[in-house]
């Protein structure tokens, strides 16, 4: 038997937030008809028994699905249709760029939590998942099928995250187009901080006929800096500095500047029939799953 201590080392989330994420399931805007067995619901008729409509039958159609009791009423014969369930591919991937470790507590390690959250939800209802590491590439993806089981190897993966400089989010989601082969979901949990932008990219992923979550993840101090005088900055992901005086106009400027930035990236999902969420990374994650990923739908 494995005990919580060693349990936690390979997956961060303990059993009592496992437990909590046992009621929840991860939502889609709508139906992929991936024809993989599965507990989602499909548009493509099944033999689930959750009842759905009916139909008129035709020669060739199971005549154990016809409702003889219709028949009794209107002489005709009908067939009972139900509900078919689905399984999809959850794709999570984590900007593991110089920028997310930045903060207390860095922005990673929110990242990398609420992606495993994700994975057990995904995973405990028969979804299979993807975790990916965004550098300036794909530069290392796992796929697993699914099962609470599998949850070991998505912790194992996170606990091996690389490190890189700056992160190219368009060549890095562009490379999911060699993993991604059936109609899925894509989480992105990045800053979204990118020299390159990121626009590109997401359009190239909702071209793989996934729909798309932008999960924005920010620090407490780049949300509300609290800093004054004279400062010599250095870029994260660049290697650059500036000399800076910071008094109250420039971080009233700044806050300008995050604002137009983060409208832009709530413009482009809604745009681009993406959900997003801003997440402090100060956030605890039960708090993130139930309540701000409730809030735009990708939970319930």
């Amino acid at each position: 038997m494995i005990s919580d201590e060693n349990a936690r080392t390979r997956f961060p989330l303990d059993a009592s937030i496992l437990q909590r994420l046992d009621q929840l399931t991860i939502l889609t805007r709508r139906s992929m008809a991936t024809g993989h067995p599965g507990r989602r619901r499909s548009p493509m008729a099944g033999s689930s028994l959750e009842f759905a409509d009916y139909r008129r039958y035709a020669p060739g159609d199971d005549f154990r699905r016809i409702d003889w009791r219709a028949y009794a009423r209107l002489e005709r014969l009908f067939l009972r249709v139900f509900e078919a369930e689905e399984q999809i591919t959850v794709t999570l991937l984590i900007d593991c760029s110089d920028s997310m470790h930045h903060g207390t507590p860095e922005k990673i390690a929110l990242a990398a939590t609420v992606a495993a959250a994700l994975a057990y939800i995904a995973l405990k209802c028969e979804d299979s998942v993807i975790v990916g590491a965004l550098t300036d590439r794909l530069a290392a993806y796992r796929r697993v099928g699914a099962g609470k089981n599998a949850v070991w190897s998505v912790g194992e993966f996170l606990q091996r995250l690389p490190r890189s400089g700056a992160t190219d989010l368009n060549r890095a989601l562009y490379d999911l187009g060699r993993v991604a082969t059936s109609p899925g979901l894509t989480i992105v949990l990045s800053d979204f901080l990118a020299p390159g932008g990121y626009q590109t990219g997401i359009r190239a992923v909702r071209q793989l006929r996934q729909e798309v979550a932008l999960l924005q993840i920010l620090s407490p101090d780049e949300l509300e800096p609290d800093i004054q005088g004279d400062w010599r900055l250095r870029d994260s992901e660049g290697g650059g500095t500036v000399d800076v005086s910071i008094s109250a106009q420039v971080i009233a400027a700044y806050r300008q500047r995050l604002t137009a930035f983060t409208q832009e990236l709530v413009a482009f999902a809604h745009t681009n029939a993406a959900s997003y969420s801003l997440l402090p990374s100060n956030t605890a994650i039960l708090d993130v799953i139930q309540r701000l990923l409730r809030q735009i739908e990708l939970v319930k």
